[in-house]
């Protein structure tokens, strides 16, 4: 049997008398309720009555309903701004009205028959002028398409395809976007903006409403079928109504008030890819239900867990208030996190540090625990490193330095507040509806709630730890990419961009991203010749790529479009 070799005597006699210690694989009577709870719990939460819990809908207020009662019994105070409650809106509906209107030289065109919206349109709004064609639409260095024409107060008719055509080595290939032209069309005082095809070598624009992107200032539309008689329309009048339907996410936030001058946030994420509404689902059928068992109710049903584990540890664990936040929108970008770090329901300077769970339900028979954000505190790693080799029910700890992934302690390291991620690991139930009761390793996840225990005794006495930035990876939720891909740029996403293309958070060096000249911030609009309207589009590229292959990335930094060369 493994023995707990700690810093010195006085500190192994100190845990061994107060703190939650396992001093082998049998667990004892604590942590046999421990794991009764769990299972009635995380029965719950994944169970088809939520179906799936996706934000916004009635079964994601059950799962808050459910943490909220949970909270209150294992005696915490609510810290929402509703009680346990801190709500945020979502967009869940954008789709044109049918008084959605388009006349075009006097004649009124069908919506959907003739034309509609696009993503980057306003969702009201209406424009009614004379036409301005703008060629392109596209200012560089080497054409202005706005030089000879008046475009204020105007509709104006950008044609979109490209000078030298649509084709991967395209000189005008930044310009290919939607988004970038209406960005220009509105610098140079545009009040509407309508694309045309003059060639069925151009592909349409999808006619499906982002929910994430924000809308431009003004009315965007496309004019359907190829046209070539732009130069004969003299009046344009549009009169935009797009219906959004908007619902409400909910964090549940308690607060367990030991008196102390710092609070550790304790999070997790409840809720999860309900019938695949929001497309995350990596499923064939993703109308099934999604239960979402180890992403995230073994998370969320952790958090009851570690509550009443520190009602009880009075003697040792009240240098450090305890916030529990149940995150939701996580699935959505971090929606809810990012709301809540942004609108905190405490003081963040006092936030000592923070530990999310995020699909802790899964370890695996090497007993292999992975623990993201190590590099976020000197003190992380070590107090992980000290338990690293001492945890009995854990076999190895492997350690990730970066502070930034897809899971809501990035929110946190993005306020330079130290953030860790306890993980069990990638398999291939992630985001498919058999991520089901049946598959967790419930004694696992004992284990799990332990070497978190251990951990939080550990730093219980340190004070209030020091943050550091980090070398950023660019591992996904799953410490793999969501797709199995040959080649990787190197880079970190921003998840919750709302704009078109992908934005990158961070570039990791060394990698072929940060080779090319990636920076942080800039926008991947293009790769390997192919348009980058958002980050499923990115990773479907990347998927066809393969090592040694040498291409071109197209971003846009500051608003200017760059072309870097990529060696994979």
């Amino acid at each position: 049997m493994k023995k707990y070799r700690y810093i010195s005597l006085l500190l192994t006699l100190f845990f061994a008398l107060v703190s939650p210690l396992s001093f082998g694989q049998k667990l004892d009577c604590r942590q046999k309720k421990t794991l009764k709870n769990l299972k009635k719990d995380i029965a719950y939460l994944a169970s088809d009555e939520l179906m799936g819990r996706a934000t916004g809908t009635e079964g994601e207020r059950k799962s808050a309903e459910f943490i909220a009662r949970s909270f209150q019994a294992n005696g915490l105070t609510p810290k929402g701004e509703q009680g346990y409650f801190q709500k945020f809106k979502i967009t869940t509906l954008r789709i044109a009205d049918k008084k959605t209107k388009f006349n075009l030289n006097g004649k009124d065109l069908a919506l959907y028959g003739e034309f509609y919206p696009l993503s980057y349109s306003s969702n009201s709004g209406s424009a009614s002028s004379g036409i301005a064609d703008a060629g392109y639409g596209i200012v560089n260095d080497t054409r202005n398409d706005y030089k000879d024409i008046d475009a204020k107060g105007k509709v104006v008719f950008i044609n979109l395809g490209s000078p030298d055509g649509i084709h991967p080595h395209s000189k005008f290939l930044a310009w290919h976007g939607i988004s970038i032209r209406v960005d220009e069309a509105i610098k140079h005082g545009a009040k509407g903006v309508v694309f045309y095809r003059s060639s069925e070598n151009v592909e349409r624009p999808s006619g499906d409403l982002s929910l994430t992107m924000k809308p431009s200032q003004i009315p965007v539309l496309y004019l359907d079928h190829v046209r070539n008689d732009i130069s004969n329309l003299a009046f344009a009048s549009i009169d935009m109504h797009i219906m959004v339907d908007e619902d409400t996410g909910y964090n549940v936030i308690g607060f367990k008030d030991n008196g102390a001058k710092t609070t550790v946030v304790v999070g997790a994420h409840h809720d999860h890819l309900g019938q695949g509404q929001h497309g995350n689902s990596l499923a064939e059928n993703p109308n099934e239900i999604h239960n979402g068992a180890d992403d995230n109710a073994s998370g969320t049903a952790a958090l009851s867990a570690l509550a009443k584990q520190l009602k009880k540890a009075k003697k040792w664990n009240n240098q450090n208030n305890y916030l529990f936040i149940a995150f939701s929108g996580e699935e959505m970008g971090l929606l809810g996190s990012k709301y809540f770090v942004n609108n905190p329901t405490v003081d963040l300077t006092a936030v000592n540090y923070m530990m999310n769970m995020d699909m802790i339900g899964m370890l695996n028979p090497e007993k292999v625990l992975i623990i993201n954000g190590v590099g976020t505190s000197p003190a992380f790693y070590k107090s992980i490193t000290s338990l690293n080799t001492t945890m009995e029910g854990i076999g190895s700890v492997t350690i990730r330095t970066s502070g930034i992934g897809p899971s809501d302690h990035t929110s946190f390291y993005f306020k330079g507040i130290p953030a860790i991620h306890y993980f069990t690991g990638a398999h291939d139930h992630y985001h498919k509806p058999t991520d089901d009761v049946d598959n967790l390793n419930y004694v696992g996840e004992v284990f799990v709630i332990q070497h978190m225990l251990d951990l939080i005794a550990m730093l219980n006495d340190q004070g209030k730890i020091e943050f550091a930035k980090t070398k950023d990876n660019s591992e996904g939720k799953n410490g793999k990419s969501r797709m199995k891909l040959e080649v990787t740029l190197g880079v970190v996403p921003n998840y919750g961009f709302d704009g078109e293309g992908m934005q990158i958070d961070a570039v990791r060096d060394g990698k072929p991203g940060a080779k090319a000249g990636i920076v942080a911030k800039d926008i991947v609009i293009s790769l390997a010749g192919k348009s980058i309207g958002s980050m499923g589009d990115y990773m479907k590229v990347l998927g066809e790529l393969k090592k040694g292959d040498n291409v071109e990335v197209v971003v846009l930094r500051d608003g200017n479009p760059i072309t870097l060369k990529v060696q994979f």
